[in-house]
Protein backbone atom coordinates (compact mmCIF):
# COMPACT_ATOMS: atom_id res chain seq x y z
CA UNK A 1 0.00 0.00 0.00
CA UNK A 2 1.34 3.43 -0.98
CA UNK A 3 0.08 6.90 -1.73
CA UNK A 4 -1.31 7.63 -5.20
CA UNK A 5 -1.25 11.07 -6.82
CA UNK A 6 -1.66 12.66 -10.25
CA UNK A 7 -1.50 16.26 -11.55
CA UNK A 8 -5.25 16.58 -12.14
CA UNK A 9 -8.54 14.81 -11.53
CA UNK A 10 -9.62 12.57 -8.69
CA UNK A 11 -9.96 8.88 -7.90
CA UNK A 12 -13.19 6.95 -7.53
CA UNK A 13 -13.83 5.34 -4.18
CA UNK A 14 -13.36 1.84 -5.61
CA UNK A 15 -10.30 2.53 -7.78
CA UNK A 16 -6.84 1.34 -6.76
CA UNK A 17 -5.69 4.91 -6.19
CA UNK A 18 -8.80 5.77 -4.21
CA UNK A 19 -8.56 2.71 -1.99
CA UNK A 20 -4.83 3.28 -1.46
CA UNK A 21 -5.37 6.83 -0.29
CA UNK A 22 -8.43 6.03 1.84
CA UNK A 23 -6.33 3.57 3.81
CA UNK A 24 -3.34 5.92 4.01
CA UNK A 25 -5.51 8.79 5.27
CA UNK A 26 -7.23 6.54 7.79
CA UNK A 27 -3.86 5.33 9.09
CA UNK A 28 -2.81 8.91 9.87
CA UNK A 29 -6.16 9.81 11.41
CA UNK A 30 -6.11 6.79 13.73
CA UNK A 31 -2.64 7.80 14.91
CA UNK A 32 -4.10 11.19 15.86
CA UNK A 33 -6.93 9.60 17.85
CA UNK A 34 -9.83 9.70 15.38
CA UNK A 35 -12.32 6.83 15.72
CA UNK A 36 -13.76 5.07 12.67
CA UNK A 37 -16.97 7.13 12.47
CA UNK A 38 -15.15 10.47 12.67
CA UNK A 39 -12.64 9.21 10.10
CA UNK A 40 -15.47 8.24 7.76
CA UNK A 41 -16.89 11.76 8.14
CA UNK A 42 -13.51 13.24 7.25
CA UNK A 43 -13.07 10.92 4.27
CA UNK A 44 -16.57 11.55 2.94
CA UNK A 45 -15.64 15.21 2.75
CA UNK A 46 -12.27 14.45 1.17
CA UNK A 47 -14.07 12.55 -1.56
CA UNK A 48 -16.30 15.57 -2.14
CA UNK A 49 -13.40 18.02 -2.11
CA UNK A 50 -10.62 16.33 -4.07
CA UNK A 51 -11.52 12.78 -5.00
CA UNK A 52 -8.71 11.57 -2.70
CA UNK A 53 -5.97 13.13 -4.88
CA UNK A 54 -3.33 14.94 -2.76
CA UNK A 55 -2.11 16.88 -5.82
CA UNK A 56 -5.59 18.12 -6.77
CA UNK A 57 -5.95 21.81 -7.62
CA UNK A 58 -9.39 23.44 -7.41
CA UNK A 59 -11.18 23.10 -10.77
CA UNK A 60 -7.95 21.41 -12.02
CA UNK A 61 -6.33 24.81 -12.49
CA UNK A 62 -3.10 25.98 -10.89
CA UNK A 63 -4.12 28.96 -8.76
CA UNK A 64 -2.46 29.72 -5.43
CA UNK A 65 -5.53 31.70 -4.36
CA UNK A 66 -7.80 28.70 -4.88
CA UNK A 67 -7.90 25.33 -3.15
CA UNK A 68 -5.24 22.62 -3.11
CA UNK A 69 -4.85 19.05 -1.95
CA UNK A 70 -7.00 16.47 -0.22
CA UNK A 71 -8.87 19.08 1.84
CA UNK A 72 -8.62 21.87 -0.75
CA UNK A 73 -6.66 24.14 1.57
CA UNK A 74 -7.68 27.70 0.64
CA UNK A 75 -5.75 29.75 -0.23
CA UNK A 76 -3.40 27.09 -1.54
CA UNK A 77 -0.45 29.34 -0.72
CA UNK A 78 -1.22 28.85 2.98
CA UNK A 79 -0.32 25.17 2.64
CA UNK A 80 2.08 24.69 -0.29
CA UNK A 81 4.78 26.92 1.26
CA UNK A 82 4.75 25.22 4.65
CA UNK A 83 8.13 23.76 5.66
CA UNK A 84 7.85 20.03 5.00
CA UNK A 85 5.22 20.27 2.26
CA UNK A 86 6.08 18.63 -1.09
CA UNK A 87 3.21 19.74 -3.37
CA UNK A 88 2.90 19.38 -7.13
CA UNK A 89 2.76 22.84 -8.66
CA UNK A 90 1.27 21.93 -12.01
CA UNK A 91 -1.85 20.34 -13.49
CA UNK A 92 -0.01 18.96 -16.53
CA UNK A 93 3.26 17.58 -15.17
CA UNK A 94 5.08 16.48 -12.03
CA UNK A 95 7.21 19.33 -10.70
CA UNK A 96 10.62 18.85 -9.04
CA UNK A 97 10.36 17.79 -5.41
CA UNK A 98 6.68 16.77 -5.56
CA UNK A 99 5.83 13.51 -3.81
CA UNK A 100 2.57 11.58 -3.43
CA UNK A 101 3.47 11.22 0.26
CA UNK A 102 2.65 14.90 0.64
CA UNK A 103 -0.82 13.49 1.27
CA UNK A 104 0.31 12.22 4.67
CA UNK A 105 1.62 15.66 5.57
CA UNK A 106 -1.66 17.26 4.49
CA UNK A 107 -3.56 14.95 6.84
CA UNK A 108 -1.15 15.70 9.69
CA UNK A 109 -1.64 19.44 9.14
CA UNK A 110 -5.39 18.92 9.30
CA UNK A 111 -5.35 16.57 12.31
CA UNK A 112 -3.11 18.88 14.32
CA UNK A 113 -5.10 21.96 13.22
CA UNK A 114 -1.77 23.68 12.70
CA UNK A 115 -3.31 26.16 10.25
CA UNK A 116 -6.08 27.01 12.77
CA UNK A 117 -8.86 26.38 10.25
CA UNK A 118 -11.23 24.55 12.61
CA UNK A 119 -14.44 26.59 13.21
CA UNK A 120 -15.90 25.37 16.57
CA UNK A 121 -19.33 26.97 16.02
CA UNK A 122 -20.06 24.43 13.24
CA UNK A 123 -21.77 27.04 11.07
CA UNK A 124 -20.74 29.61 8.47
CA UNK A 125 -21.94 33.20 8.30
CA UNK A 126 -22.80 32.77 4.60
CA UNK A 127 -25.15 29.86 5.35
CA UNK A 128 -28.71 31.04 5.98
CA UNK A 129 -30.25 29.41 9.05
CA UNK A 130 -33.69 29.88 7.51
CA UNK A 131 -32.75 28.46 4.12
CA UNK A 132 -31.12 25.45 5.76
CA UNK A 133 -33.48 25.28 8.74
CA UNK A 134 -33.52 21.46 8.93
CA UNK A 135 -29.74 21.33 8.91
CA UNK A 136 -29.54 24.13 11.48
CA UNK A 137 -31.87 22.15 13.79
CA UNK A 138 -29.72 19.04 13.40
CA UNK A 139 -26.66 21.13 14.19
CA UNK A 140 -28.19 22.20 17.51
CA UNK A 141 -28.97 18.59 18.41
CA UNK A 142 -25.53 17.34 17.42
CA UNK A 143 -23.72 20.13 19.27
CA UNK A 144 -25.65 19.23 22.42
CA UNK A 145 -24.81 15.56 22.02
CA UNK A 146 -21.18 15.77 20.94
CA UNK A 147 -19.99 19.27 21.78
CA UNK A 148 -20.65 21.93 24.39
CA UNK A 149 -24.09 22.92 23.17
CA UNK A 150 -22.84 25.81 21.06
CA UNK A 151 -19.45 24.58 19.84
CA UNK A 152 -17.32 21.50 19.30
CA UNK A 153 -13.56 21.15 19.49
CA UNK A 154 -11.54 18.92 17.21
CA UNK A 155 -10.75 16.69 20.18
CA UNK A 156 -14.48 16.20 20.78
CA UNK A 157 -15.03 15.63 17.06
CA UNK A 158 -12.54 12.75 17.06
CA UNK A 159 -14.91 10.70 19.25
CA UNK A 160 -18.22 11.35 17.45
CA UNK A 161 -19.88 7.98 16.80
CA UNK A 162 -22.69 9.15 14.51
CA UNK A 163 -21.51 9.13 10.88
CA UNK A 164 -23.93 11.81 9.69
CA UNK A 165 -22.98 14.11 12.56
CA UNK A 166 -19.28 13.48 11.90
CA UNK A 167 -19.73 14.28 8.21
CA UNK A 168 -21.56 17.49 9.10
CA UNK A 169 -18.94 18.64 11.60
CA UNK A 170 -16.15 18.13 9.08
CA UNK A 171 -18.22 19.99 6.48
CA UNK A 172 -19.12 22.89 8.77
CA UNK A 173 -16.07 23.18 11.02
CA UNK A 174 -13.35 22.68 8.43
CA UNK A 175 -14.39 22.64 4.78
CA UNK A 176 -17.08 25.33 4.73
CA UNK A 177 -18.18 25.12 1.07
CA UNK A 178 -20.48 27.80 -0.32
CA UNK A 179 -23.39 25.30 -0.24
CA UNK A 180 -23.53 22.81 2.68
CA UNK A 181 -24.05 19.67 0.57
CA UNK A 182 -24.31 17.25 3.48
CA UNK A 183 -26.41 14.61 1.70
CA UNK A 184 -23.76 13.74 -0.89
CA UNK A 185 -20.90 13.75 1.58
CA UNK A 186 -22.84 11.62 4.04
CA UNK A 187 -23.50 9.09 1.28
CA UNK A 188 -19.78 9.01 0.55
CA UNK A 189 -18.98 8.61 4.25
CA UNK A 190 -21.32 5.62 4.62
CA UNK A 191 -19.61 3.83 1.73
CA UNK A 192 -16.17 4.58 3.12
CA UNK A 193 -17.24 3.41 6.58
CA UNK A 194 -18.03 0.04 5.05
CA UNK A 195 -14.66 -0.01 3.27
CA UNK A 196 -12.93 0.67 6.59
CA UNK A 197 -14.69 -2.32 8.12
CA UNK A 198 -17.73 -0.76 9.75
CA UNK A 199 -21.24 -2.16 9.39
CA UNK A 200 -23.91 0.30 8.28
CA UNK A 201 -27.39 -0.71 9.52
CA UNK A 202 -29.89 -1.25 6.69
CA UNK A 203 -32.48 1.44 5.99
CA UNK A 204 -35.85 0.27 7.36
CA UNK A 205 -38.24 -0.56 4.49
CA UNK A 206 -41.22 1.72 3.89
CA UNK A 207 -44.34 0.00 5.27
CA UNK A 208 -46.62 -1.09 2.40
CA UNK A 209 -49.90 0.76 1.94
CA UNK A 210 -52.80 -1.51 3.01
CA UNK A 211 -54.84 -2.75 0.07
CA UNK A 212 -58.54 -1.70 0.16
CA UNK A 213 -60.78 -4.63 1.00
CA UNK A 214 -58.33 -6.37 3.33
CA UNK A 215 -58.91 -6.77 7.07
CA UNK A 216 -55.84 -4.62 7.82
CA UNK A 217 -57.22 -1.84 5.62
CA UNK A 218 -60.58 -1.74 7.44
CA UNK A 219 -58.97 -1.92 10.88
CA UNK A 220 -56.69 1.03 10.10
CA UNK A 221 -59.61 2.98 8.62
CA UNK A 222 -61.70 2.32 11.73
CA UNK A 223 -58.88 3.50 13.98
CA UNK A 224 -58.55 6.68 11.92
CA UNK A 225 -62.30 7.35 12.19
CA UNK A 226 -62.11 6.94 15.99
CA UNK A 227 -59.19 9.38 16.22
CA UNK A 228 -60.94 11.92 13.96
CA UNK A 229 -64.18 11.66 16.00
CA UNK A 230 -62.29 12.14 19.29
CA UNK A 231 -60.48 15.14 17.85
CA UNK A 232 -63.80 16.72 16.69
CA UNK A 233 -65.37 16.14 20.10
CA UNK A 234 -62.40 17.75 21.82
CA UNK A 235 -62.63 20.82 19.59
CA UNK A 236 -66.36 21.10 20.34
CA UNK A 237 -65.65 21.36 24.07
CA UNK A 238 -63.43 24.44 23.66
Amino acid sequence: MAWSAKPKGGYSVTSEGGLNNINEIYYVLVNYGFNMEASAGVLGNVQGESGFNPWRWQSDRYNEHGGYGLFQYTPASGYIYLPGATPNLSVTAVTPGATPEDGAYQVEVFASNSLSKWVPSAWRTYWSASTYSDLYAKRAEWLTTWGNGSSISMEQFKQVTDIEAATFFMLACFEGPRVPDLANRYRYALKIYEILGGVVPPTPPTPPTPVPGTLKYWLLKAMKNIRDHAKSADIGKR
